[in-house]
């Protein structure tokens, strides 16, 4: 799905919990939404937030843990299949430190099957892998 917002080069970072990079490399199950995400991969917009940013509002204003901030961009996004990038700003007034005006969904929720899933979660982990981390604690 192409889309006004986005050119084909834009990356949206992504968090990857320490249990989902043995050895330092992003595993499929980093780019695989999980039941309690409801088909939907939360990431930040590259052109609001630097990639060391994410990872310490991840980490420090969200209380999560993060083994590194890992990149994929929209045409890599779009090149794996029936997934959909769309802006998801977080504005809570009343807990300023959750506020991120950057975040974004990769929704897979036009995915067929828990296997096609797993495939385009694994297309996005291949590609992150190869362009490298972009930012490690």
């Amino acid at each position: 799905m192409m889309s006004e917002e986005w050119k084909a080069n834009d990356l949206v970072y992504r968090q990857v919990h320490p249990s989902h990079a043995p050895d330092g490399v992003p595993s499929s199950q980093a780019f695989n939404p999980t039941p309690k995400d409801e088909g939907k991969l939360s990431v930040d917009d590259s052109r609001r937030v630097t990639a060391e940013g994410s990872w310490t509002h991840f980490t420090k204003n969200l209380g999560f843990q993060s083994a590194g901030t890992w990149a994929i961009s929209f045409e890599e996004i779009t090149a794996a299949g029936d997934l959909v990038l769309r802006k998801n700003p977080i504005e809570d007034s009343e807990e300023g430190l959750k506020n991120n005006p950057a975040h974004c969904l990769i929704d897979f929720n036009k995915v067929t099957s828990k296997g096609h899933q797993k495939k385009r979660a694994q297309h996005l982990a291949i590609r992150a892998s190869a362009r490298g981390c972009q930012f490690m604690p």
